[in-house]
């Protein structure tokens, strides 16, 4: 073999190597993050695909921002917007992200039995189009522009789901679009302190919710999907939520309580294997699970509990392996006597040791104003790195960060 040809094919062999290494090295970057359940499956999830696996940072730490669409809170900014003018919101977004050094968004895609997306399932949603049901702008598909334009800047998206919500200020079914699944079927839903719900306790509620989810990880790139802490609604003025019917016909076997308990790990479970090869799945639960009574492993905490108040027993999606993550909404500073930050950045890290599942800590962003600075955040996403579960922080409170109220992106910056 002449030396030319024998040069070349060392070439090869070298490149090819290289390009080995560094495939494995994205792999692993990814799926260290998130830690999978299933790491055996035989089809991978979309996050350890070539089409998203340089997305994360070499540390392996996801550095999110929570942005809410439901109210026009963060975006889009009105419901009036020109499809140049949405995707000039998202890339304003995307700046502020990077300007950060944060690596992924997650977008509220259905803020109330609506979406933001292409939806055969869901209309759209009145958030981005003056009403619910109408075409959007130019027919522009938002999740899409969002994650290619995210994705092409090496930042993650998750897609935020709110699961029960149908509206959050009427019970009036007609004020909905006619196709949307809660008008329907009104046998869906339960009113409830001046909006409608949801109930969890039908098992065709649960299949609807399930089917939303594989829509969304079926036809976009996202990264994960997650829902947020509201699952029954929270108890307002000894209000009842009234799903008399739904129990009697499918959980008098159980207390009230434990049956609505189920019908959230239901809900859950159910969501998660329909996703479950496509993109990692998660939730953001209220931040105490239960207070310690002295017997129930509760955090030493006073105030409202998930476990009794909306039903929602983290434990056992953590016990049962059908989520990914987890990401505690721990909206208290670390002098909060009834929550103290410290307490409840312990409590669910060792809940999670020898658990396949990332811990993603959610931060009161929005709270910087009322503490002064933003010295507080950044002190706690310090604490919660010593964590053995910590893989990474996400922040709620969109509009501080892109005002640097606080000083925070200098509190970020030195951080990541």
């Amino acid at each position: 073999m002449s030396k030319k040809k024998a040069d070349k094919r060392r070439n090869i062999v070298l490149i090819t190597t290289a390009f080995t290494l560094i495939t494995a090295a994205m792999v692993f970057t990814l799926t260290s993050v998130f830690k999978p359940i299933k790491e055996d499956a035989a089809v991978p999830k979309k996050g350890s695909s070539s089409v998203t696996e340089r997305i994360l940072e070499r540390d392996g730490e996801i550095r999110a921002v929570w942005i809410a669409s439901v109210s026009n809170i963060n975006f889009p900014s009105s419901n009036t917007l020109s499809s140049n003018e949405l995707k000039s919101e998202i890339d304003s977004i995307l700046d502020t992200v990077e300007d950060n050094s944060m690596n992924t968004v997650v977008l509220q895609v259905r803020p109330s039995s609506d979406a933001l997306y292409h939806s055969r399932i869901f209309p759209s949603s009145a958030y981005l189009c003056q009403k619910q049901g109408q075409a959007f702008p130019d027919n522009i598909d938002i999740l899409k522009y969002l994650t290619e334009q995210a994705h092409s800047r090496n930042i993650a998206v998750c897609a935020w789901v709110n699961p029960l919500r149908v509206t959050t200020n009427t019970t009036d079914i007609t004020t909905l679009a006619e196709s949307n699944p809660a008008r329907l079927h009104p046998e869906y839903t339960v009113a409830y302190n001046g909006a409608l719900y949801y109930d969890p306790g039908i098992p065709e509620v649960r299949e609807l919710i399930a089917r939303g989810v594989k829509e969304i990880a079926d036809n976009y790139e996202v990264d994960a999907i997650v829902f947020d802490d509201y699952f029954y609604p929270y108890p307002v003025n000894d209000k009842e939520f009234d799903d008399t019917v739904s129990y009697i016909k499918y959980g008098s076997s159980l207390s009230l309580e434990d049956w609505r308990r189920q019908n959230v790990n239901s809900l859950i479970k159910e969501s998660y294997a329909a996703i479950a090869q496509k993109c990692y799945f998660g939730i953001s639960p209220f931040g105490i699970w239960s207070n310690d009574n002295g017997s129930n492993g509760g955090s030493k905490t006073s105030g409202l509990s998930a476990y009794d108040s909306i039903y929602c027993d983290a434990l056992s999606w953590i016990e049962g392996g059908y989520i990914d993550f987890i990401s505690p909404q721990i909206y208290w500073s670390f002098t909060d006597k009834n929550a103290p930050f410290a307490e409840l950045c312990d409590w669910w890290d060792n809940k999670l040791k020898g658990k396949n599942i990332a811990l993603i800590i959610s931060h009161a962003a929005y709270k910087v104003p009322e503490w002064g600075d933003a010295e507080e955040i950044g002190e706690q996403i310090r604490y919660a790195k010593k964590k053995s579960s910590y893989r990474g922080s996400a922040i709620y409170g969109y509009a501080v960060l892109n005002a640097n109220s606080g000083n925070i992106c200098a509190a970020l910056k030195e951080i990541y």
